[in-house]
Parts: C-alpha cells; structure tokens; sequence
C-alpha cells in the first residue's frame, strides 16, 4: 500500500517525532511504501544523519518538504499527525475524493480549542491512545470513527534489571512550561532543600525550548545551583520526574520505565497518566500539593525496586505496549473505525475566504534590517493610518460571548489586584464562564497557571483574539489601542488604589497634565464601569478622570475586591501559604517589614536614600526586610535582591502585595495607596517621604493624610528608624476606613459581579 505520512517537523526530538519515526519503520517492516512530508524547512545534512541513525536508507520510503498540498493527495492512506494540520483534509479531499484520510491526536484533548478547525467531516477516522480518550473524543466532539492505539514503543528494548538510585531525578522533555509545568518541579525541589536539610539529590532537566530561560531564572532565583542542572548531564539510573497537567501517554515516562527506572508522576488534571500507570510497582503520584509532594519525594527515593517487582512490571508492559505487529494492527483498526461508513464530501466545495488553508510560501523569511529608526517610525504611522480600517473590519469579525471573561493586571506584569480578585469570584460563582488573563513574559504565566487561569502574551496575534471573543474586560490600568474595543463589549476598569496623590487632570505640572489628560481621555471613553469603596473615592476618580465626558459609565461604589481578600483572609493558616510561597519555610520567630515606594516617573538608580543594610544591622535579628517594588521599577530588583540574607526583594512577577499585607509587622511606604489597603490590618504603617517638597510641586495630594489617622514620620537615620520599626505603639484607623474605604466589604466581588452579568 501506498502511505503518505504528514508531521510539524520529524526532525526534532520530542514524542511525535518519535512517534512517527517508529510509525514509518512499522510500515516498512510490512513492506508498504511510505512518503513522509515534514512541515518544516530541512536541508540535505539533516535528512542524511536522520536516515543513518534511524537506518531508514530503504527505497520504499522518502522524507519530503510540503509545499504544496496536491502532493498529499496522491496516496492512497494519508495519515495527519498534528491536529492544527486537520483542516488541509478538505483541500486534499478535493484533489482526491478516495483517498482515506486518519487524524493522530497527539495532545491532550484540553488543548484542543474552538478556534482549531479539525475538519471532522473530511477525516474518516481518528487514533487516539487510550480508551478514556477516544470516549472523551467521541462525547465531545460527537465523531464516532475513532480507535484507541498506543504508539509503537519497538525503538525501546524492555530492560529486566532494576535500576535503583536514592540521588538521582531527571526530567527529559521539550522546555514549554504551559504544558509540561517544569517549573513546578523545581519548586518542589526548592522547597526540598530549604526545608529538609536533604543536600545529597539533584534534578537534572534535558531538552530545548521557549521557556529554557524561565527555568535558569528560577534556578538562581531560588539559588539552586548545586542541586538542579539544565542540561548538564544525563545519569544511568535515575528516577523521572512528569508534573505536565496533560498528556496523552509520555514517552519520556515509558522510556524511562522500559530502561528499568522508576517514575514519578503527575497523574494528570485528567487522570490520565494514573490510569495508564497506576498498576506498576515502578511509579508513584505527585499531587502537586508541594507539601504533600515533598514527603511522596523523599519517601520514593528511599523505597528499593526490587527483581521481583521488576519481573511483575516487564510483563505487563509487554503485554500492554508490545504489538506482535504494529502496522497490521493499525490498518485493521482503521477498517474497524471507518465501518464501510464514508466520510461525506462534496467534490464541488468551494471553501470560505475565512478558511481556505494556506500554507505559508516562506516559514523561514528573514525580517531585513531597518536602515533608519526614524524612518521605520514614519512608514509604521502610515501604513497604520492606511491599515487601520482593514484591520478594523478583520477584528469585527470576531464576535464576544459571554462566555468568556479577560483579565489584565498592570498591564499583564503580574497577576495582582482586582483583576486577580475578580478572576477567583467569577470561578467561583459563575463557573461556567472561561477566563484568560494577560501576561508580558513567562515568570507571569507561571503564576496565572498556579491559580488556574490561561494566560495569553500581551500584544500577540492570541491575545488579540481571546481579548476580542471576551465580552467582559476587566483591567486595573488601560487597554492597549491596538485591540480596540466592540460595540458589544463590557469594559470594567478597577482601576489600582485609593489615590492620595494627584492623577491626570489633577496634575499640579500644568504641561504634564494636558499630555496624560490627551492620552487618558480616549481610553476612558471605552470603560463602562469604574470600582470605588467610598464616596470620597467616586469624588476624585471623577475629578481626575473627567468621568462626565463619558455619560455611559457606570460607578459601582460597592468596594475593591482586593481588600475582600485582605478582610476574608487574615488568617494563620493563609499567612503560612504566604510564607512558603515566597520565603519558601515557615519560621514563628520571624518578622517582616515591608518597604513598597511608590513610582517615581523619572528613572532613578535606587528606592531610597536609606542605607538597607545599615537598616538590616540595627533591626533584631528576627527582623527580615521585604522590599516591594513597583510594577514600572522592576528592574531595579538587581539592586537589592543579594545585598543581605535578610533582605528580600521578588521577581515583581511573581508578587502579590495583598499576600505580603498578611504576613507583615508593618509598613514602610511614602505616597503610596498601599497605606490605604494595609490600614484594614490595623497594624502599624511608617511614613518615608524623602521627597515630600518636590513630590508636593509636580504632583501635589488631595488631602492631608494626617487628618485621616495616626501615622509615625520615619526618620532618615537608619538606627532611628529600625527603633521606630521595633517600638511602633498600638494604632486605629477607623476614621480613614470609615471616610475613603467606606464599602469595602467581604462580599465586595458579589455584589460587582451580579450588577455587571446579571443586567
């Protein structure tokens, strides 16, 4: 039979390369004639050391480039191996009605999403790995024609010895964080070392990827160095490690057991992976509870694998993975899964506009060098000028649901604030709505996933797209202009504080305040709702911000969803979760301080004038310093993350200073709105305003904070103020929650939410 195979890119290491290598050698072994069509660009070098380390130099098969979808359809089995590829079946289809058309499925069904056009009516029948999955398939996607195989595994020898080691982890796998979850192993392995005393592991993690740069970030972050290695080495016997939330089998999981390692595996938000391996003495669950999974950890090391276990497993991986005849079984399951039932296909089809598949005439062009910035400016402005209603018409085009929801948090430099708080409410109480949160790089993403959110690259042709399908915007700071806004879309700005400095049309500095005032005003015509906790809040939001100008805009003065937080969560257990995810150990006898200055516009080499170390020396010893940077001086964390074992400042993507609120003696901050949320602790807050005469002439307050409450003026010696910081006297600030924070309340999301969704 002739046998034409379609795959992204054989070249690559990763499972459905692997797969497809295995697939061609099955049918070969069964003398059909395979052509394989690999996506991506390859020269001769590449296909040459492919065929001698595969030994495929056979003339019954061929690796070709696609570059032209006709040369598909001269087979007469053409099997697809990459889901987003499903839709050239219709094409191909057209070209050639008889040809049998089967779709692998190779990732997960969650990332399957709506916008992925899998042509099912063009495709007669699907392979998936397990039984659960082709149920699932089939429930979801009310397609019957699919079969359940697992991949050829023939390329991995079944190992009889035990490979036992107490030292040992290691990780093999492409570096892509949103699915495979890396990062959180490395977490696990942090919290291990500060928590255990146990020096005498190391995790080595191999591959290549997008998120390679995350992972040695986090490495120094934590300082790990000794313990983690990325691609360093790869030991004989070792334990594997899986934390990915899906998978469909993971080779790198069967490799290792196959070679007689032991596993360590997240069975899956699916449950998947514990469905395929829970039977074999070889491998154990994580939770992804890191407590839990730190004992599991350690537990696991210590455990011996013994003959006997080993002799049990081999036969059942032998019975469940090896087939006497792999290609056989395939073709039958494909005859069994079609039923003599043909996929019904119009020759005379003519496809949409909207969804002709084309592929792309040059994947690898190279962008030329702009000869002159200052030129590349001017044809930018024009071309957007000319493009703009093209680009208008094609985002139109993209209908909102209320089905989705879209969070951005400073501009998708953190997942903090009402955005945040939002996010968790509408979970909770509308739970069949989707949300996608914004992010700017992967220490962002890591974080929305931990609290169970999609996150979406700020400005890519994704979030454009999630953005526009989102009938309900919910933003502490301003849309970007580019994604603009429909008319049937629902923008609620929360805006990020409790303002006791000046704010655009406020502005002291006339000439800066005409330049926000042209910038903001467009902007603030899209909101229509703005979030305040008072009337004094509503008062100088509509000052600054001009709200009459916008005569659809609704205020909800029902409170800030980030203070539900503050008021619900005050808790011990909640402020040791606090502890373990930034400090990474629990400690009674701690106490820490937190220092969050407030933005400066102008750039400045540091926060403070205060010597942070000198600061350090005075405190007690149980006196550590956490310094809070704000979202636009990220950069500056370089300054003050290693200057002293107490003093901590985080990546600014990783924080939530609601979080630090809860676990922090008292404050340090100048004209911040952090005094205003951190006043319902009623613990002590310390005023450094080294500015304040400056600060006053460019920028200028609303009110006098001292006719709101007590605060103590910290001193710009560092020995009087680590005395003010350790002999701070009782404080109540009753009288500033009752005037500015009136309505913050425990059911603040509530009572958002219902007047937005439930009009």
């Amino acid at each position: 039979m002739q046998i034409t195979i379609l795959g992204f890119n054989i070249f690559a290491k990763g499972g459905t390369s692997r797969s497809n290598i295995n697939l061609i050698k099955a049918f070969l072994k069964n003398e059909h004639t395979v052509n394989y069509f690999n996506y991506k660009k390859f020269d001769q070098a590449q296909k040459d050391l492919l065929i001698q380390e595969e030994d495929l130099a056979n003339n019954s098969v061929d690796i070709f480039y696609l570059n032209n979808l006709k040369q598909l359809a001269k087979t007469q089995l053409l099997i697809i191996t990459r889901e987003a590829f499903f839709k050239y079946s219709r094409l191909i289809k057209k070209y050639n009605p008889k040809i049998k058309i089967v779709g692998e499925i190779h990732g997960p069904l969650k990332y399957i999403t709506e916008d992925i056009d899998l042509s099912l009516d063009t495709i007669d029948c699907v392979r998936v790995s397990t039984k659960s999955i082709k149920s699932d398939f089939i429930k979801r996607f009310n397609y019957k024609n699919v079969f359940n195989q697992y991949v050829n595994t023939e390329h991995i020898p079944i190992d009889k010895i035990t490979k036992n080691t107490h030292k040992h982890f290691l990780i093999k796998s492409r570096f892509e964080d949103e699915v495979k979850d890396i990062s959180y192993a490395i977490k696990l392995f942090n919290y291990i070392i500060k928590n255990k005393n146990t020096i005498n592991i190391r995790l080595n993690i191999i591959g290549y990827g997008p998120s390679e740069t995350l992972y040695k970030n986090l490495v120094n972050y934590y300082n790990l160095n000794k313990y983690v290695y990325i691609n360093g080495y790869q030991p004989q016997n070792y334990i594997y490690i899986s934390t990915s939330p899906y998978e469909t089998l993971g080779y790198s999981i069967i490799e290792s057991i196959f070679k007689g390692n032991r596993a360590l595996i997240y069975g899956g938000d699916d449950g998947l992976l514990k469905e395929i391996y829970q039977s074999y003495h070889c491998t154990e669950f994580l939770t992804k509870d890191i407590e839990k999974d730190c004992e599991i950890l350690l537990a696991f090391a210590q455990k011996n694998y013994n003959d006997k276990e080993r002799i049990e497993d081999c036969e059942m991986l032998q019975e469940k993975f090896n087939y006497k005849n792999y290609a056989e079984t395939y073709l039958k399951n494909i005859d069994i899964a079609i039923n003599s039932k043909e996929v019904r296909f119009n020759s005379n089809y003519k496809l949409a506009v909207a969804r002709k598949s084309k592929l792309k005439k040059d994947k690898n062009e190279v962008t030329l060098k702009e000869r002159a910035r200052q030129c590349y400016q001017c044809i930018r402005k024009v071309f957007h000028v000319i493009h703009r209603p093209f680009y208008l018409r094609k985002l139109n085009k993209i209908k909102p649901s209320k089905k989705y929801v879209f969070i951005e948090c400073f501009h998708g430099k953190s997942f903090s604030g009402d955005p945040k708080y939002i996010a968790h409410a509408i979970r909770r109480l509308y739970p069949e709505k989707e949300i996608f949160v914004s992010s700017v790089n992967a220490l962002v993403d890591m974080e929305i996933r931990e609290n169970g959110f999609i996150p979406t690259r700020l400005s890519s042709d994704d979030y454009v797209n999630k953005f526009r399908r989102s009938k309900y915007i919910f933003i502490n700071g301003n849309a970007i202009d580019k994604v603009y806004k429909h008319r049937n879309q629902v923008f609620v700005e929360t805006w990020h504080g409790l303002p006791m400095k000046k704010m655009v049309n406020d502005l002291n500095n006339k000439k800066e305040r005409m330049i926000q005032l042209k910038n903001f005003l467009p902007r603030m015509k899209k909101w229509d709702y703005l979030l305040v906790s008072s009337d004094l809040n509503k008062k100088l939001f509509e000052s600054a911000f001009q709200t009459s100008k916008n005569p659809k805009l609704n205020i909800l003065n029902y409170g800030a969803p980030r203070n539900t937080y503050l008021l619900k969560n005050n808790t011990l257990e909640e402020q040791n979760r606090i502890k373990l995810k930034y400090l990474f150990k629990l400690s009674d006898k701690k106490k820490y301080i937190l220092y969050c200055p407030t933005w400066r516009r102008n750039e400045r080499e540091t926060i403070t004038n205060i010597d942070i170390e000198k600061l350090i020396d005075y405190l007690p010893t149980e006196y550590d310093i956490i310094i809070k940077l704000h979202p636009n001086e990220g950069a500056l964390r370089k300054c003050y993350s290693h200057i002293n074992e107490r003093v901590h400042c985080f990546f600014n993507e990783l924080v939530d200073i609601q979080e630090l609120y809860l676990i922090s003696e008292c404050i340090i901050t100048d004209y911040s709105s952090t005094i205003f949320d951190y006043a319902h602790l009623n613990k002590p807050i310390i005023l450094l305003q080294e500015d304040e005469e400056l600060y006053q002439k460019e920028t200028g307050y609303y009110f006098n904070i001292f006719d709101y409450g007590s605060f103590t003026i910290g001193s710009k010696n560092e020995e009087l103020l680590a005395q003010q910081i350790v002999e701070h006297e009782s404080v109540d600030y009753s009288r500033l929650i009752n005037l500015l924070m009136t309505n913050d309340s425990t059911d603040s999301c509530e009572k958002i939410l219902k007047e937005i969704f439930e009009i």
